[in-house]
């Protein structure tokens, strides 16, 4: 499998519906997390919401089923959750050492003046880019060097990924 996948429409609209209606970013179940604690050697390591999803079955079962079948991989689960980066918080380049391969769908609206890329860097001169476009999924090396970029105007709503922590 390549280092990075890109496959759009991953989510059809009803699992967008669902995914949207558990995720939503004014329920209490937030909390404060960092990227890696120990790796702020890119930049500032940033503060930004996560939310366990790990006894969520809709995640645990039905999407990382649905993954598993796409991609015909039989995945071990390791972990599930949502990262929320409110606007102009943005993420700190790290790397996921839990896990061969991470999985991320972007699972709020977006508009391209909003930003909220995420940013790949395999060396300092290869560099992904990768819009976040609603219903997107993205599988990925974990090892390589990501980065979330929240929304870029105050009055963007927050920018909701959910990531699926996998091993071979």
């Amino acid at each position: 499998m390549d280092d990075i996948v890109i496959i759009d429409d991953f989510l059809n609209e009803q699992e967008l519906r669902q995914i949207q209606s558990i995720s939503t970013y004014k329920d209490p179940y937030w909390q404060i997390h960092n990227s890696d604690e120990n790796q702020d050697v890119f930049d500032f390591n940033t503060p930004f919401l996560s939310k366990d999803l790990k006894d969520n079955e809709y995640y645990t079962s039905y999407l990382f089923n649905k993954i598993k079948k796409f991609f015909d991989v039989d995945y071990k689960f390791v972990n599930v959750y949502l990262n929320g980066h409110e606007p102009l918080r943005h993420g700190s380049f790290h790397t996921d050492g839990d896990a061969d391969r991470t999985v991320i769908l972007y699972i709020t609206p977006w508009k391209p003046a909003w930003g909220g890329f995420t940013q790949f860097m395999r060396s300092e001169r290869d560099h992904t880019i990768v819009p976040p476009i609603l219903g997107r999924l993205v599988n990925f090396r974990s090892d390589i060097l990501h980065k979330a970029y929240a929304y870029c105007n105050s009055n963007c709503p927050m920018r909701i990924t959910a990531a699926f922590k996998l091993l071979l």
